[in-house]
């Protein structure tokens, strides 16, 4: 994968109960903050932000789990959530929270062809796009979404298939809140 030119700033917090995880799907936890900001990164510069910072936490389904509580009024743990602050492109300011474990439960579906590290640079382009402006509430605006996280993920060097797998699709009780935040709950 290589670095993408821009003005944009992803920080990657790892939390200690995914480090051995991602040190083994990365080959080292250095490896994992480079390639989760660079999809961060990716997933803003498919829809034009090239300014701006974006923050990534990446965290167990028990951490996750109190905040898509809290604040999207779901009482299980998810996938991603988005936190968009600021968005007037080019200029996009927003964090996203994911789950390593909800990666692993998600890559184990047989139908689904991703590994857990990809299922988990997926969860962070999808976050990303939620900052970057994307709903997918309804079927067309999901489409769009749907083809933006191909052309990221394609920009850091992962192939998404076409129609995605059940894993991969939206459920029917995602929720946007009304403060702008959002949950992928790809699940």
């Amino acid at each position: 994968m290589g670095q993408l030119e821009t003005n944009l700033t992803a920080d990657v917090l790892i939390d200690e109960e995914a480090e051995p995880d991602l040190s083994v799907w990365f080959g080292s936890l250095a490896n994992a903050r480079a390639q989760l900001a660079e999809a961060a990164i990716a997933a803003a510069t498919v829809e034009g932000c090239d300014h701006g910072s974006i923050g990534v936490r990446i965290c167990d389904d028990a951490a996750i789990h109190p905040i898509n509580r809290e604040f999207l009024q779901h009482d299980y743990p998810t996938d991603v959530i988005s936190f968009p602050y600021e968005l007037a492109p080019p200029r996009v300011e927003g964090e996203l929270i994911a789950s390593f474990e909800t990666a692993i439960e998600n890559a184990s579906d047989p139908s689904n062809p991703l590994s857990p590290r990809e299922e988990l640079l997926l969860y962070v382009v999808h976050g990303t796009l939620h900052i970057a402006g994307h709903d997918d509430q309804s079927p067309e605006p999901r489409a769009a979404m749907r083809r933006a996280e191909i052309v990221a993920m394609k920009a850091i060097g992962i192939e998404l298939p076409l129609s995605p797998p059940s894993t991969l699709e939206t459920s029917p009780d995602d929720d946007s809140s009304d403060d702008g935040m959002s949950s992928g709950d790809f699940s």
